[in-house]
């Protein structure tokens, strides 16, 4: 076994190296950690060679853990993680700040429980909030790896979560709406059926980025005895903005979905006797006081 010198290797070539990992991308990861996409393949071919090992298989489409890399990553993830939680532990003895909460939520969604954030903050000032705007993926991972305390998904994106490892908390039920040009003979109405989707066609998230929209959307149709008309997949309902703004279809999402964001553009239209959960998602071993106390901040004041 070649011998390993670890003194040129730091604690944010390890983040990098997971980010590569999760992504699959050198440039995605540079955009996460503010790196060029160059910069990012060189600094990861340095800690190859720094420690001897092959990571990753290069090919012009995708990066591919190697056996070595696919260890290194299971093992890193919660090692980083408890180096993150030691340094910010650390931190709080120094400047006097009590805790920590870190949140994240839907990229292309409104935060719930906004009102009740900023309560909490001036209850608590001692306390320090980080939030982040991720995708369903991105949600998915830094739960799980222990980079948020707590996500805000919805309840169809949660069927990846084991409930071993996983709480699922239902906090708030919304209509499920239909996002349309505000042209669409529809966007007048002030409610619509799934009946009244039968023949429109749909702008659906592909199977990768969350498998639980696709079948969410297809029950309600299915419910109906209707075949859903697809017009388009994407990673999220952000990147179908443009489709919806040139008439190319229906998206159906939350009411958080945008808000009241594009209204001259966008028409949103509860569907009836549809809805959707609001879902909190934090990993059974985190008991972080600080989100323990938001999530009884939440229960309290939501009607649930």
């Amino acid at each position: 076994m070649k011998d390993i010198n670890l003194f040129n290797i730091k604690l944010a070539d390890l983040e990098l190296f997971l980010n590569v990992a999760r992504y699959g991308s050198f440039t995605k990861a540079g955009e996460k950690m503010f790196m060029t996409q160059s910069g990012v393949s060189k600094r990861i071919s340095q800690i190859e060679n720094e420690l001897g090992l092959t990571l990753f298989i290069r090919n012009k489409r995708e990066l591919v853990l190697t056996p070595a890399g696919r260890v290194l990553e299971q093992r890193l993830k919660n090692t980083t993680y408890d180096i993150l939680k030691a340094l910010e532990a650390a931190n709080v003895a120094q400047t006097g700040v009590s805790g920590s909460l870190h949140i994240g939520f839907l990229e292309w969604g409104t935060i719930a429980f906004v009102e009740q954030l900023k309560e909490f903050i001036r209850r608590n000032p001692q306390y320090s909030i980080e939030i982040y705007r991720q995708r369903f993926s991105e949600l998915r991972a830094s739960v799980a790896q222990g980079e948020m305390d707590i996500i805000f998904t919805t309840a169809y994106d949660c069927d990846q979560f084991s409930g071993e490892e996983f709480n699922l908390l239902n906090v708030e039920r919304v209509s499920a709406m239909a996002y349309m040009h505000t042209e669409h003979p529809l966007a007048a109405r002030s409610s619509i059926t799934m009946e009244d989707l039968r023949s429109e066609p749909m702008l659906m998230v592909d199977q990768k980025s969350s498998s639980g929209y696709g079948a969410y959307v297809r029950a309600l149709f299915q419910k109906h005895g209707i075949n859903p008309l697809i017009a388009q997949y994407a990673r999220d309902g952000g990147e179908h903005m443009g489709s919806i703004m040139i008439g190319k279809g229906i998206l159906i999402a939350s009411r958080y979905f945008l808000e009241n964001s594009l209204e001259n553009q966008i028409a949103r239209v509860p569907i009836e006797g549809e809805d959707v959960y609001i879902t909190a998602v934090w990993r059974k071993k985190n008991t972080n006081p600080v989100m323990l106390r938001f999530l009884d901040l939440i229960v309290r004041d939501m009607d649930i």
